[in-house]
């Protein structure tokens, strides 16, 4: 196995935490995240209920990480066994026996379309994000600092930063559709140079003022 497959697996697993314990579908879960074996350029994911008490139990789906020049993401792997768990699964794929009590299941991406994403994965994905420019900087020198967070709504999440020059706390309204990569990287400036758009929330006794940012 080269380092780059090993960096491209390891990458798969943060985000797929979440389905150990909210199903991907139904009552599919993921069990487990495994380099494929013989330093194969693919991941292998077990899914099953979340009262398994053995790989009996389980399906081992086998992903290939790259098709023609195209990455294979999480988020398509996500969005396939999703469709694949919908669907019942193990017939949209090649069967080719068991590994570890589990029935193995190669598929195919060019033929298992993505389940859309949902209210709660765009809203993951954006605070995921944010959380991470903080996390990785160990002196937390990042300006703004996001350090809470709340899901008012399906499609709307409040942000708490604190912003250098800002007395207290500063949150922002943000929606979890629309061009998030932009919204994400644009967010910082709006945070720090919108004072004038902010107002306070009495209800609210988190923040000493919103900016809402949900017309983005």
């Amino acid at each position: 196995m080269d380092e780059e497959t090993a960096h491209d697996q390891a990458d798969l697993i943060p985000l797929m935490l979440q389905h150990l314990h909210a199903p991907l579908v139904g009552t599919s879960y993921v069990r487990g995240v495994l380099p494929a074996p013989g330093g194969a350029d693919a991941v292998r994911v077990a899914v099953g209920p979340v009262s398994a008490v053995g790989t009996g139990e389980l399906t081992l789906y086998e992903f290939p990480l790259l098709v023609g020049e195209d990455c294979v993401t999480a988020y398509d792997v996500i969005g396939m066994l999703r469709t694949l768990c919908g669907e019942g699964g193990r017939s949209a794929g090649t069967g080719t026996g068991a590994v570890m009590g589990m029935p193995l299941v190669r598929v195919e991406p060019a033929v298992v379309p993505r389940a859309d994403e949902t209210a709660a994965d765009r809203g993951l994905r954006l605070v995921r994000t944010l959380v991470g420019a903080t996390c990785f900087d160990e002196n937390h020198s990042t300006d703004p600092l996001l350090h809470g967070f709340l899901f008012l709504d399906q499609d709307r999440v409040r942000l708490y930063f604190r912003a250098d020059g800002l007395p207290g706390v500063t949150a922002a309204d943000v929606r979890t559709t629309g061009a998030l990569t932009a919204l994400i990287a644009a967010l910082p400036s709006l945070v720090r140079g919108e004072v004038e758009q902010m107002v306070a929330d009495d209800g609210d006794p988190h923040c000493a003022r919103v900016l809402d940012v949900t017309y983005w």
